[in-house]
């Protein structure tokens, strides 16, 4: 049964008198570092579906809803689609993958959960970039599924620090703890790109999970220590998981 959370924060409090632990994720919003709860299975319900159904791109390129407290942070494109981080009114967290029209592959995130497949009328035949002849041409579609909480094996990109600075301490045992957690899910990158199709660094990501592991996800027996947005040093489980990959 969905839930309606009433309170904000690392509990949500639900109608049903539940209480359900939700896994903080941290994001930039401009200079601001924040943090959101990850939306569980279950919890995408018809308030969710009507705010996805006013989305559109605007002249910046970023995805706008019509309805108030909604945000997104564009997290990557590839040639298939462009995933957005999504922050709903109540500050809950989830993906939503908007698909290029005659490019998407199937690509799928295969060991997690999707919402909703819809079709967003403000995104028909949308051009990524309307000042440019190429790029992506959005067909409306659009896929609403858990948000993975992590980097790709490919890394950062150009970011070599967290949105709020850490010092040099810090940073040692961040990049220290980095590079053994890529030995260590070394071997089941090998077996995940014999599994997939498609599969590279770029579309498989480092997991990081809470300790209380609210959603029972599988991980390594060892935790990490991981350096985050928030320029603090979290303990984490984690583990290997493909955001974009198709079966062969």
């Amino acid at each position: 049964m969905a839930v309606r959370a009433v309170s904000v924060g690392h509990w949500l409090k639900a109608t049903s008198n539940n209480s359900v632990r939700g896994a903080a994720v941290y994001y930039t919003w401009g200079d601001q570092v924040l943090e959101a709860t990850k939306l569980n299975l279950g919890e995408f319900d018809q308030w969710h579906r009507q705010a996805v159904m006013t989305a559109r791109l605007n002249e910046k390129r970023e995805l706008v809803f019509g309805v108030p407290g909604w945000k997104s942070v564009w997290m990557g494109a590839g040639e298939e689609k462009a995933v957005f981080l999504v922050i709903d009114s109540h500050n809950r967290a989830f993906a939503l993958e908007v698909l290029a029209k005659a490019s998407y592959l199937d690509g799928r995130l295969t060991e997690g959960h999707y919402f909703e497949d819809m079709i967003v009328p403000g995104l028909i035949n949308r051009r990524w970039d309307s000042s440019s002849l190429f790029g992506h041409i959005f067909s409306g579609e659009v896929k609403a599924r858990e948000f993975i909480y992590g980097d790709t094996l490919a890394g950062a990109g150009l970011k070599t620090q967290p949105a709020r600075p850490a010092n040099l301490l810090k940073r040692a045992i961040g990049g220290f703890c980095r590079s053994w957690r890529r030995n260590v899910v070394a071997l089941r990158y090998e077996k995940l790109r014999q599994t997939y199709k498609d599969a590279h660094e770029a579309n498989v990501v480092v997991e990081l999970l809470p300790l209380s592991n609210p959603e029972n996800k599988k991980h390594y027996l060892l935790p990490t220590i991981s350096l985050e947005d928030d320029g603090r040093l979290h303990l984490r489980y984690f583990r290997l998981t493909p955001i974009d990959v198709r079966l062969r």
